[in-house]
């Protein structure tokens, strides 16, 4: 007979999981909520922060590119991962982080980027730059969902 460990801790009241008992490497831990229902003012997701580091990474990552097709399906990839581990830096606690970024060559013509999404506008918030070189343009937008 096997008994099954029950776990404990800060946020979990107790429970006995019955496939605990192979280890610690399938050890599931249960997390209730806070209800936590908006951020701290020092909390919020600040745009003019956001932004800065936006164009810090986009500068440095697109400074030397020339635009190809081929390449900028795989710069767009990049670049937005390197935008959200910068603005995760930040360390903005319960924020879903979401970035976008549309790379296209440069031709004179004129462009408009949009989204749509449904809110709450006292806590979420976006922010957005655009890159503009000889060969390319570049639009990111981060935007930042608090979530409980």
């Amino acid at each position: 007979q096997v008994s099954s460990p029950v776990l404990s801790g800060p946020r979990f009241r107790g429970g006995v999981y019955p496939h605990a008992a192979m280890g610690d490497q399938h050890q599931v831990h249960v997390w209730e909520n806070t209800y936590i229902m908006s951020p701290k003012e020092e909390e919020k997701f600040f745009p003019s922060k956001v932004s800065e580091v936006i164009e810090r990474v986009m500068n440095e990552y697109l400074r030397d590119k020339e635009y190809t097709a081929e390449d900028a399906k795989i710069w767009t990839l990049d670049l937005s991962n390197e935008i959200k581990g910068a603005v995760k830096e930040l360390n903005i606690p319960r924020y879903k982080i979401i970035v976008q970024v549309v790379i296209g060559e440069q031709g004179s013509q004129g462009i408009r980027v949009a989204s749509k999404c449904l809110w709450d506008v006292s806590s979420d918030n976006w922010a957005s730059h655009t890159y503009q070189s000889q060969s390319l343009f570049a639009v990111a937008m981060v935007f930042g969902c608090y979530y409980e």
